[in-house]
């Protein structure tokens, strides 16, 4: 029995521990709730003008890049980015700019340039874009714009990119006027939960047909046996287990759900046409399925060609297959990238009338494909890594060569043939890691080795860690123009894969990154190149059937060819004027993530050049999209570069 004093007591406890619980959760929701900022300050200096063939070309301190919409005039712009967790909320992102001084000036600002396509060099002249030269308006309009992206960061991190681009100087063409600030301030408003990731289950996934399950068996124990927790799994159950608008969208929710539920970080696609003689590798717009092992997304990017290219419109993409996850600026949540932001049913689209689909690009897992045609075409690549990851660097002393493959791609830069200069730039990145080997057009007259078939043959079959070729192609072959030569009469010789039989460095096995147009197009069977040699000669890109592309032939040889390639799977770009440029961009900071950015994978090294790409460039021009959506990566993902120590 209780007296009124215990039930006095007892009244008072309950009330503390009440108020107690109230205060914890407002403690706990304040924290939840805790709005932070980021900010940056910018101070920029007047304008400097430099005379260049008629035009003024401006220069700016504090400014990073250019506006390079072709025909439209080149204004200096300020990019940067900011970096938070997965479960930020981005509340707002404010710019404030001051000090807006007016100035005149005595010529036209020059125009961006055209894009130039590898295979099909324009000559370089400037166009200017009537209606904005001839306008009272300011250009480009806006003072500022930003993104907002999800992605893995340089260290494989889920990463919320908030990336802000500042336009300091508007221009009136018809007025000869400009407009510049002198200051700005970016304020970027979040709220972080701080929260843990989960531990992941699965490193990788493999994702691949019933029939090859026995042949990569061994690759799944070889994986786990080195500390890749390794999971396969099979279209046929991809099929039964997830829902999709076509067979690519049913296995990108797989690799959503792995992502989420495992924590994997690479996939591994294994699986090409079904036939080497004859296949149809495209199903209707977007799609590639019934006569593929494992499906590809095709993009409808409409890219003119312009002068002597022809149009192209839409290229496989596996980047579709790592770009799992879009911003959402509504429910500051990040949601399911379909690839059809207008929703009207058509994948990575860019028409030339009417709107594009507004992608996010940056890669949420590392992809990579082999495209395999048959088991034996499996226990080759399967044999290969296991061979390379179970031999330490040390056990290679070749792996520390690097061999860069070219010549005059376009024209001269800086003093030398373009894609010796590119082959260069890639060289400093790895300077610490590598021996440069160089088989440059330029060697001719000095009697080095030079980009013609038994001198690229004789250093490959040598052994390399690395192999950057720099060019032009098609899916057979890849060439250059000598140092003095004009394109398109002088081509230096090149390798096409009819020279595939002269690589003899059997398990010296390089990497080899391979820029020009089409040397990824891994859709070509026999006779369909024959078929359509007459009626669309432009599809498949070559005059003559060949089994395999370039890029991929190098991987699939049973003795020596290359661990793993990149090739392009539509045409090669770069802008006129600028050589490290688009997608030659792309495969010089490849190099860049091993070299500088310490690189382990070569999912990393690949998925950090996009990565890099997208956050670097506005991403709101359709050379840019068609860049970034081509660049193929063959092989496996996860490979440890140089493999394992022991």
């Amino acid at each position: 029995m209780f007296n009124s004093g215990d039930i006095k007591m007892k009244k008072i406890v309950l009330i503390l521990t009440l108020g107690a619980l109230i205060l914890s959760s407002i403690a706990v929701s304040g924290v939840l709730d805790k709005i932070s900022e980021k900010t940056s300050f910018i101070e920029f200096s007047k304008p400097e003008f430099q005379n260049k063939e008629g035009y003024l070309m401006v220069h700016l301190d504090k400014t990073n890049s250019y506006l390079n919409y072709p025909d439209k005039p080149r204004l200096p712009i300020h990019r940067e980015t900011f970096k938070f967790s997965r479960n930020t909320k981005i509340k707002d992102v404010i710019v404030r700019y001051s000090n807006i001084i007016e100035e005149d000036i005595n010529a036209k600002i020059i125009p961006a340039p055209r894009v130039n396509i590898e295979g099909y060099t324009q000559t370089v002249k400037l166009y200017e874009d009537e209606e904005t030269y001839n306008s009272y308006n300011m250009f480009p309009g806006s003072w500022y714009t930003y993104s907002i992206r999800c992605g893995l960061d340089d260290n494989g991190i889920q990463t919320t990119f908030v990336t802000v681009e500042i336009h300091p100087i508007q221009y009136i063409p018809a007025e000869d006027k400009i407009y510049y600030m002198k200051n700005a301030e970016i304020e970027i408003v979040y709220n972080d939960p701080n929260e843990t990731p989960a531990s992941a289950t699965y490193d990788l996934v493999i994702i691949a047909p019933s029939e090859f399950s026995k042949a990569l068996q061994p690759l799944v124990d070889h994986k786990n046996n080195v500390g890749i927790k390794t999971i396969l799994k099979t279209t046929d159950e991809i099929y039964q287990e997830y829902n999709g608008r076509d067979k690519p969208e049913q296995i990108k929710y797989c690799i959503k759900d792995a992502l989420e539920n495992w924590g994997i970080r690479y996939v591994l696609l294994v699986g090409g046409l079904k036939s080497y003689l004859y296949a149809e590798d495209k199903d209707g717009p977007n799609e590639g399925s019934k006569d593929w092992y494992v499906p590809v997304r095709y993009t409808r990017i409409h890219l003119p060609g312009g002068g002597e290219a022809p149009d192209e419109y839409g290229c496989i993409s596996d980047l579709y297959y790592a770009d799992i996850y879009k911003y959402n600026e509504s429910s500051q949540n990040w949601e399911f990238e379909d690839w059809d932001s207008n929703h009207n049913g058509i994948f990575a689209e860019w028409p030339v009338v009417g709107s594009n689909d507004v992608l996010d690009l940056i890669p949420d897992v590392y992809v990579g494909r082999l495209a395999c045609r048959n088991i034996n075409e499996v226990n080759i690549l399967v044999d290969k890594i296991i061979n390379y990851e179970s031999a330490s660097p040390d056990e290679k002393p070749w792996f520390k060569k690097m061999i860069g493959i070219a010549g005059k791609t376009f024209d001269i830069y800086n003093g030398q043939p373009d894609g010796e200069y590119l082959c260069d730039i890639a060289f400093n990145y790895m300077d610490d890691l590598i021996d440069p080997i160089r088989v440059y057009a330029s060697n001719r007259d000095t009697g080095g080795l030079c980009p013609v078939p038994e001198d690229i043959s004789k250093a490959i079959s040598e052994g390399a860690g690395y192999v950057l070729f720099e060019g032009h192609g098609n899916p057979m072959l890849w060439d250059t123009i000598w140092a003095d030569g004009e394109y398109p009469k002088d081509w230096a010789g090149g390798l096409s894969t009819l020279d595939f039989w002269k690589l003899k460095n059997k398990d010296k096995l390089p990497i080899i990154l391979v820029g020009g147009c089409h040397n990824g197009l891994f859709n070509i069977s026999i006779m369909k190149i024959l078929l359509n040699r007459k009626t669309n000669y432009n599809y498949y890109w070559t005059w003559y059937p060949t089994p395999f592309c370039f890029s991929w032939g190098l991987c699939v040889l049973p003795k020596g060819g290359a661990i793993a390639s990149t090739g392009c799977t539509g045409y090669g770009l770069g802008w006129d004027d600028d050589p490290l440029s688009l997608n030659a961009e792309l495969e010089v900071d490849f190099y860049y993530e091993i070299g500088q950015n310490n690189a382990t994978t070569l999912g990393e090294a690949h998925g950090g050049s996009i990565e890099k790409f997208v956050i670097e460039n506005p991403m709101e021009q359709i050379e840019e999209y068609h860049a970034v959506t081509v660049y193929q990566l063959f092989g496996d993902p996860s490979l440890k570069l140089g493999g394992y120590l022991h």
